[in-house]
């Protein structure tokens, strides 16, 4: 409990042919991470014995596989959208998570299954998909055209007369409106007068002009109206004027959409009924493909595979006995202890309630595996943080609420948000009990009842010196337990001198200087002695900023005081303006009330984060920088994630 789960190496040798169902076995049970042995081989003594396992042939097979797949599911996404759950939702009322029931399917059976549910699927949507493709591409260039035409419907023009004649060459364009007296004088002077210009209002600075020459004077006139900033508008198909071609193209719009529409439902159909079972085999094989890259860590020799992992102590020894049994005794299974240079991998272990707060210790950092796991020592300490910063029973009311309301919403189908909740309402029962021991009840709106206000036995905003000191008394006691602890985990660790050199000069100088103030100075300059010699011991030069670095982490716990007084503060604040507002009339009882709640809920969101950042703090920062070692690797069994696939 005070330190990771102690594990076990686990090592074994099977033949070729059980690796598979070695492996399968192994991600049943879910309980032994694998080692990589590429790391092993670069050893020549073990290179000479062993060579890594050659890559999975089928990991190609399945990624081709999943990819189509995951297309299939786009595509029905994007036609039959599943319904999604806001944030809000998803943490207070989410819904049941889809669960959908199956037999195992695996290997070459699997692959096969998947192979013929794309074929059909395959078969059903390529229709339907390459005639919206085609309804699409046409709809974009007619909304293109349609565009076109709305520019130069200023002009009374047929379209079909648009482009070279046998004589005359007709052209269209946009162009700035200060340019069009100098295209006048240009096209006069090419053209020797012998041409046709029309313009008329477009949109902006813009003119919408026609152009008409002789066909042979074309590509002249052309390149000298670019020149002028002239843009030309190609429109080719269309009959009748302008207008009459938009009501056209309209009339073709919507026929598009239509038919588009039925085609669509068409899609409706094929992802209703394919959805669920194209979701079954991607999660199936995403298992497989687990299973297939796991192999990759393997080592081999001719017929025999090695594998190596950590599994933990109390697991250790059914994990053996599966491994023997689905080999038929095929294989050689041996457990070991492990060694000091070993990289273990590191599992917490805690009490049900205390592994809900291992999220704030995985927050920091893992331990190392010999390390002390500091999550039984985080609870009691971020409890009591939380609640004096708080310092507000009510407020503890809400915390509570929200707490229970996530563990029994989202918390009931995700650990994570679970252990949020948990740890939410865990930090309002403890706001509860010191809010009421400190007369907090929405400030000291809620002592007008004597109920509550009998409570009371400390007041924050009279006894500030006192709260003060307290805060500060907690603090001391808070780096004094992190001290002993370091000092007995390296007295465990056989650690003799860095138990005595680090941080013992700090338990010697409080009780030395405790008894050289009351009376007792030959006995307490000693114990201040004894502290300055382990002191110099233990950092030399560095003596003097260990002390003030002490005395920095015990004064940075007068936070709890500053933050207590703050929420009580801004309460008592809220409070006030809401009685002013009440005493002005009517209108004022309805604004009293609005900014009573809205100000406390803000103040409860505000300073609740607060409490939260900080309490985390004093952890990080004043408590385990004691004693902690971080560092540790996650432990990572091999096992069979699933989402919504029950096998049966």
């Amino acid at each position: 409990m005070l330190r990771p789960a102690r594990m076990k190496r686990i090592e074994i040798l099977v033949l070729e042919g059980y690796r598979y169902e070695t492996i399968k076995r192994l991600q049943e049970l879910g309980t032994i991470h694998l080692n990589d042995y590429s790391e092993k081989l670069a050893d020549p003594h073990w290179n000479n014995l062993l060579r890594p396992h050659p890559f999975s042939p089928n990991i190609r097979n399945i990624a081709a596989q999943n990819i189509t797949v995951n297309r299939f599911l786009d595509l029905f996404e994007r036609y039959e959208p599943e319904p999604k759950e806001g944030f809000i939702k998803g943490i207070f009322a989410p819904l049941p998570p889809k669960k959908l029931e199956t037999r195992e399917i695996y290997g070459r059976e699997l692959a096969d299954s998947v192979d013929e549910i794309i074929e059909k699927i395959k078969e059903e949507v390529e229709g339907p998909v390459s005639e919206i493709e085609k309804i699409e591409e046409e709809t974009l260039e007619l909304e293109r055209v349609s565009g076109l035409l709305d520019l130069i419907s200023p002009l009374e023009i047929d379209l079909a007369d648009i482009g070279d004649s046998d004589f005359l060459s007709v052209f269209l364009g946009i162009v700035p409106k200060e340019q069009i007296e100098n295209i006048t004088e240009s096209l006069r002077d090419l053209t020797d007068d012998s041409f046709y210009l029309e313009a008329r209002d477009a949109s902006g600075n813009k003119l919408v002009t026609i152009v008409i020459c002789l066909k042979e004077q074309a590509s002249l006139v052309l390149a000298n109206l670019r020149r002028m900033n002239w843009e030309r508008v190609e429109i080719e198909g269309q009959q009748g004027k302008p207008k009459e071609a938009i009501d056209s193209i309209t009339k073709r719009l919507m026929a598009l959409n239509e038919e588009k529409i039925r085609t669509e439902a068409t899609l409706v159909d094929i992802a209703k009924r394919w959805r669920d079972e194209v979701q079954k085999y991607q999660e199936l094989l995403m298992i497989e493909k687990q299973r297939e890259e796991s192999q990759n860590k393997l080592a081999k020799m001719q017929h025999v595979v090695a594998i190596e992992g950590w599994v933990p102590r109390h697991s250790a020894a059914r994990a053996a006995q599966e491994i023997r049994e689905v080999c038929r005794e095929a294989c050689v299974v041996e457990l070991s202890d492990p060694e000091e240079r070993d990289n273990v991998p590191v599992q917490l272990k805690n009490p049900r309630f205390v592994r809900s707060f291992e999220l704030l210790t995985r927050l920091y950092g893992l331990p190392a595996y010999n390390g002390v796991d500091p999550t039984l020592f985080l609870v009691p300490g971020f409890l009591l943080f939380f609640s004096i910063m708080l310092t507000d029973a009510l407020y503890g009311v809400i915390a509570l609420f929200l707490g229970l309301s996530i563990i029994r919403g989202g918390g009931r189908y995700n650990q994570t948000i679970r252990d949020g909740g948990i740890i939410l309402s865990s930090a309002g029962v403890t706001t509860i009990i010191i809010g009421a021991l400190s007369g907090g009840w929405f400030g000291g709106f809620g002592r007008k009842l004597s109920v509550l206000a009998g409570m009371q036995v400390f007041d924050p905003m009279v006894h500030v010196t006192a709260f003060l000191l307290i805060a500060l008394i907690i603090g001391l006691l808070h780096v004094n337990t992190g001290v002993v602890i370091n000092v007995l985990d390296n007295l465990k660790r056989r650690q003799r001198w860095k138990a005595v050199s680090e941080n013992l000069w700090f338990l010697f100088v409080q009780p030395g200087l405790f008894l050289f103030l009351v009376g007792y100075k030959s006995v307490g300059l000693i114990f201040i002695v004894a502290s300055l010699i382990l002191l110099l011991m233990g950092h030399k030069a560095m003596a003097m900023f260990k002390v003030t670095g002490f005395m920095g982490d015990i004064l940075s716990y007068a936070r709890l005081m500053a933050l207590g007084l703050c929420t009580t503060g801004i309460a008592m604040t809220v409070n006030v303006l809401s009685g002013m507002l009440y005493m002005v009339g009517s209108i004022g009882v309805i604004l009293a009330v609005i900014v009573f709640f809205i100000g406390h809920l803000f103040n409860f969101v505000i300073n609740a984060m607060s409490s939260f950042v900080h309490g985390l703090r004093l952890h990080y920062v004043e408590f385990f920088t004691k004693f902690y070692e971080s560092g540790g690797t996650q432990f990572t069994p091999l096992e069979m994630k699933v989402g919504i696939v029950e096998i049966k």
